[in-house]
């Protein structure tokens, strides 16, 4: 039997229950507890050369096993992972290294086992964290753990050697899935995966392949800091899923646009820039923050992943890095109906406004230092005589949008970034945890009224957590992390969802919710 407790796109925790032994997933198994389990001898190639057989000869046990992943191109590995996920945990047999665990892991991988590290270990290969090196070259175990204890080589028989590295070997690869995941936990895997794969162009590749595939899998709101460090980054899902949703729901206001760089600190309306500009300049039209790989209207600043992302600043921007920006720069410009831009940016983020509206009469107000009192002195020039704008409103207006795709009249209350909406009461406020929105009685009931991000279940009143086995249905587009509404035919909530709103009905065990809060209908 097995389980998931939390979905991270394709990976996910989980629990495996085996001879009435529970084993929390993602983990390695080694040889003598493989062998209670029911596993595929065929290797997975067979399909490809001929299918009718391999359906023939594949078992139909409780675990998907994935055999000869060494011996695969990438494109074939990312397309093996994609046709074993389901409710099965899959296991990759002899193929895992502290190297490419993480990736493994990433794309589905419950199960590894140690016999990759062990066939090295035979063959003379020491495991140094991602590094593996001849035993031939080392006088001592470079390692203290307990098997190695640094103990020098010319002491020791060639059977002791082989012996000691097979067991160091196995435990770099049980540290190594050990740290995924706990990565997996606080919800920052992604970043450090992007890392390990720029160690070998075949794991970079793989890591390209799996960005491709589109599924419910993957949160658009996360409780971390999304790191953007190499060009895979612009591929993650929340930066694709982000800057599309944004650009279908951007509805500008106002007749004049301002650009501004982006700042280090998150929201950027309470960064000291953006502040000293505000307070120089009575900023009261809408504004768009370039930064790199995200193009954010202020309406958006406290989504995720904007109001909470960190990336190098160096000064220098790649031409990749411009090209990109610069396209959904023009894509968010092209929304509106602008009588005036103003730019008010310097060095690589001029360059991005330069060559992304290049059909559009732009005015450029910075000056060397965008701080600098003769740079917002033409800043406030530029922007004199402009209308009034209620950007907190128009903050909410956007989210709930851009979360819900529902709209909803209110008043803001509270001293930004901890804004609500009320009418009579509250009904939502900006979560800066999870950069989403979160949601109180009348607004979900407005949910369930209109069947967006619902979930029904059974007639029973649930205390912190929903099973899956007391679902009844799910909307589909229901992913991890997002806010949602349960009802049945006495109670309502809110809570967060930990999976997909497909697998909640689909598993028979496992979390489908977190609940924040319940409410009695009428």
């Amino acid at each position: 039997m097995f389980y998931t407790e939390k979905r991270d796109g394709f990976a996910r925790l989980g629990i495996l229950e085996v001879e009435g032994e529970k084993i929390k997933t993602p983990t390695m198994l080694e040889k003598e507890f493989l062998k209670k389990l029911e596993l595929e001898k065929i290797p997975y190639q067979v399909k490809n050369i001929d299918p009718s057989a391999y359906e023939k000869l594949k078992t139909s046990g409780e675990i998907n096993t994935l055999i000869g992943i060494s011996s695969m191109m990438p494109r074939e590995i990312f397309e093996a992972f994609s046709a074993a996920r389901g409710k099965k945990p899959i296991l990759a047999v002899a193929c895992a290294t502290p190297l490419n665990a993480s990736i493994l892991i990433y794309l589905g991988a419950d199960l590894i086992d140690n016999l990759m590290a062990m066939a090295k270990a035979y063959s003379g290969i020491y495991f140094i964290g991602d590094v593996e090196i001849r035993v031939d070259n080392l006088e001592r175990f470079p390692c203290s753990c307990k098997f190695c204890k640094r103990q020098e080589l010319r002491n020791m028989k060639k059977e002791e050697i082989y012996e000691t590295v097979a067991n160091h070997n196995t435990e770099m690869l049980r540290q190594e899935v050990e740290k995924c995941r706990i990565l997996l936990e606080r919800e920052n895997f992604r970043g450090y995966v992007e890392a390990k794969t720029k160690l070998k162009p075949e794991l970079t590749a793989l890591l390209r392949f799996s960005d491709f595939e589109e599924n419910n899998f993957f949160p658009r709101f996360r409780k971390s800091t999304c790191y953007f460090t190499s060009q895979e980054s612009a591929n993650r899902f929340e930066v694709r899923y982000f800057l599309q949703r944004a650009v279908d729901c951007y509805e500008p206001k106002t007749k004049c646009l301002l650009l501004l760089p982006c700042t280090a600190k998150k929201p950027y309306l309470i960064s000291k820039t953006h502040r000293t500009i505000k307070e120089a300049v009575k900023v009261n039209v809408n504004e768009i923050i370039i930064s790199s790989p995200l193009v954010v209207p202020r309406e958006f600043e406290l989504m995720y992943p904007a109001v909470n992302y960190d990336t190098p600043v160096t000064g220098y921007w790649s031409d990749e890095e411009i090209e990109f920006v610069s396209k959904w720069l023009k894509k968010f410009v092209d929304k509106g109906k602008f009588e005036k831009i103003v730019a008010h940016v310097e060095g690589g983020y001029k360059r991005v406004v330069e060559r992304a509206l290049t059909n559009y009469d732009v005015k450029f107000t910075a000056e060397g230092d965008i701080l600098s009192k003769e740079s917002l002195k033409k800043l406030k020039k530029e922007l004199e005589g402009f209308d009034s704008y209620e950007l907190f409103m128009e903050m909410f207006k956007h989210a709930l949008k851009y979360q819900f795709d529902l709209e909803f009249e209110g008043v803001v209350k509270g001293r930004y970034p901890e804004i609500e909406l009320h009418t009579k009461e509250r009904v939502a406020r900006f979560d800066l945890k999870f950069g989403n929105l979160d949601i109180y009685g009348e607004l979900a009931l407005e949910l369930i009224k209109r069947g967006n991000y619902i979930v029904e279940i059974d007639d029973f009143e649930p205390s912190s957590t929903i099973f899956c086995a007391g679902i009844k249905s799910a909307d589909e587009k229901i992913r991890p992390n997002d806010v949602v509404v349960f009802h049945n035919s006495f109670i309502y909530g809110v809570g967060i969802a930990r999976m997909s709103g497909k697998e909640m009905v689909e598993s028979e065990k496992g979390i489908a919710v977190e609940v924040r809060r319940k409410y009695k209908l009428n």
